[in-house]
């Protein structure tokens, strides 16, 4: 059987450093800025420290991407945040040019890969909807003949006449899966974008997947949760640094991901706590949360996905507003409103001065660090009052 994609040797070359301008001449002279060591005229912000423009390199978003796709499959893409997941996509997607190797699709493509993506802004929801089967190929009575379908999947009825610039990121997301999975593709792409919907509508979306699928649709599913992957697809696919590093089941890709970030399963992601002395000290934090705290949830055993990597809240406290809008699998895109790290054998005094920093600017609004003496130290964001001012200091 002919695959339905099939990428041989794909990659994706960007260069970094260097600044586009919109007139020739200031192109010109920021190159010739660059050529003698020169302060770059045009630019917004600049390093005079350093007196001297950044250096361009190349940076290798894909490298040598090899998979094949057969009809009907749904593939699951896995991978840390810039892994290349999005830029494989949109060179699936057509939007983005390959440097080097190739992309072959065969059949209609529609693809969603961030809220609105495909939309005027300017025109209605319903203008949308014949805009976006035009540019799928479809004519206007094949529209008509989906358009109910689509409102109907969608719910915003009553906005269709409504430009969609005033429609909200929940609205977007829904019109726009309404349109991409009612307009008869023989290839669905999707990015992450169920994230935005809320619980409802996730599920009526997943449900609606497993009807493409039977139909015949194959899709391609970015999705940072192992446990969506495993239970929805077929097949998945593990990208690391732009590089395929595993291919295989559903169940064997997720396998794979979830030991590259140090985690095997979601059982182990709340495994309790290695130290009696550790355990004891949890514990009194996490009474102290689950009493004092404004109302919300009480968590333990939380990885944190933050720039500087996976950093592990062993109690934490976040609010219900917060637990709506996370992605939990395998580890949190925020960090918990309260996020308690307890200095161990396994969470050493420096390693958890380091990770204040991170979580904090993964949104944690507090940092507590317990001592093995039971003393607390509480750190919060700048101009934030502490949510919990008569805390103890010593447990």
């Amino acid at each position: 059987m002919l695959p339905v994609i099939r990428v041989e040797n794909l990659s994706k070359k960007y260069r970094l450093g260097v600044i586009n301008r919109q007139m020739l001449v200031d192109q010109i002279e920021s190159w010739v800025a660059r050529k003698f060591g020169r302060p770059d005229p045009h630019a917004n912000v600049f390093e005079h420290a350093t007196d001297r423009m950044p250096t361009p390199y190349d940076f290798w978003a894909l490298k040598d991407v090899c998979f094949e796709i057969e009809k009907g499959d749904i593939v699951g893409v896995m991978g840390r945040n810039g892994s290349g997941k999005s830029t494989l996509l949109k060179v699936l997607s057509r939007i983005t040019a390959p440097t080097e190797g190739k992309a072959l699709l065969h059949g209609r493509l529609a693809s969603l890969l961030e809220v609105g993506t495909g939309f005027n802004y300017e025109l209605t929801g319903k203008e949308n909807v014949f805009l976006n089967g035009s540019i799928l190929g479809l004519k206007d009575r094949e529209i008509h003949a989906r358009y109910d379908s689509i409102v109907e999947f969608a719910e915003i009825d009553d906005f269709m006449e409504t430009p969609v610039k005033r429609y909200s990121s929940g609205m977007r997301v829904r019109l726009a899966f309404a349109v991409a999975a009612h307009l008869d593709p023989d290839i669905l792409i999707l990015d992450e974008v169920l994230a935005v919907g809320d619980a409802k509508f996730q599920e009526k979306c997943l449900n609606r997947i497993e009807e493409i699928r039977r139909s015949g649709v194959t899709v391609l599913f970015v999705s940072h949760s192992a446990e969506l992957v495993a239970k929805l697809c077929t097949k998945g696919i593990v990208l690391q640094e732009g590089r395929v590093v595993a291919t295989g089941t559903a169940k064997e890709a997720t396998r794979h991901y979830l030991r590259s970030m140090n985690l095997s399963t979601s059982g182990e992601i709340l495994s309790g706590f290695p130290e009696p002395r550790v355990g004891m000290l949890s514990g009194h934090v996490a009474k102290i949360l689950a009493d004092q705290a404004p109302p919300g949830r009480v968590v333990v055993n939380i990885p944190v996905e933050t720039r500087e990597g996976v950093c592990v809240v062993d109690v934490g406290w976040a609010s219900e507003v917060k637990m709506k809008t996370l992605r939990t699998e395998p580890t949190w895109s925020a960090a918990p409103d309260i996020s308690v790290q307890v200095i161990s054998s396994s969470h050493s005094e420096e390693q958890i001065a380091r990770n204040i920093v991170p979580l904090m600017n993964a949104s944690a609004r507090e940092v507590w660090v317990v001592h093995p003496d039971g003393a607390l130290v509480k750190h919060k964001q700048r101009d934030l009052e502490f949510m919990i001012p008569n805390a103890p200091t010593t447990l």
